[in-house]
């Protein structure tokens, strides 16, 4: 499925959704109008570029396009003098219109992941769970500490990976997709320093993806703090950040 079909069926979704809470304005995607459907691309590319990506930072992308196209706040929706209710900051939305962020990221990520159909995964002979992944992420060198496989890879380099992590591998199509056993590489194990620095790495990652929620929990299940919510997401990611740096992986 292309990202266009991705984005046709996000659109379906989110009409959909408006026409529950009353809202019958949107059109289909074939009578969509050009920047809607411009709109729609962006928030796809948005998500497949950065699989973590939170709905709060949906809304930030959506919200930052809007700017840079000329949209400002209104009451009401209105394409020609490009006002927008949902012009806000997310904390600001009502839980009505955040919904949306969180319908539109589950369909982008669940239609991504059909792009890796069972039959494009090659499996080593003589083994049932080792499949041939290839790693196409942005790092010269990647520990997978994600998954816990704790395999490197090397940018554009064949691993064989255990089937159960393969298939959690190939959901993020734009750092794994499956590979060529011929080329697969002989996997050796990291050196211990290597594999806690990249473990430590991918928690910054996850953190900086998090919403208020996510950080308030992940504070308290793995160093027993409590956070005060009051605060803005951008300090809480910060303290957040702070304790892994301090205290490591837990």
């Amino acid at each position: 499925m292309n990202r266009e079909q991705i984005a046709q069926v996000a659109h379906e979704i989110n009409r959909a959704y408006c026409a529950s809470l009353g809202d019958a304005s949107q059109p289909v995607w074939a009578d969509a109008p050009e920047w809607q459907k411009a709109s729609a691309l962006a928030g796809v590319d948005m998500h497949l570029k950065n699989p973590d990506a939170t709905p709060e930072q949906s809304h930030e992308s959506w919200l930052a396009q809007k700017a840079a196209d000329g949209w400002t706040f209104g009451e009401v929706k209105d394409a020609e003098k490009k006002q927008h209710p949902c012009f806000r900051p997310y904390d600001e939305l009502p839980p009505e219109q955040k919904a949306k962020d969180y319908l539109f990221r589950a369909t982008v990520h669940s239609l991504a992941a059909l792009e890796a159909p069972a039959a494009a995964v090659q499996v080593e002979p003589g083994s049932s769970d080792k499949v041939a992944v290839k790693y196409i992420g942005k790092r010269e060198y990647y520990v997978d500490g994600a998954y816990g496989t704790h395999i490197a890879f090397n940018q554009g380099e064949t691993k064989l990976v255990p089937a159960d992590k393969a298939r959690l591998m190939l959901g993020h199509p734009d750092v794994y997709v499956p590979g060529e056993l011929a080329q697969a590489v002989v996997t050796e194990a990291p050196k211990a320093d290597a594999t806690e620095e990249d473990d430590t790495q991918d928690m910054r990652d996850q953190v900086a993806q998090m919403d208020k929620d996510g950080l308030e929990l992940f504070a308290k299940t793995h160093f027993k703090v409590d956070l005060d919510k009051r605060l803005g997401v951008a300090k809480l990611r910060a303290h957040v950040t702070q304790l892994v740096d301090q205290f490591g992986v837990k």
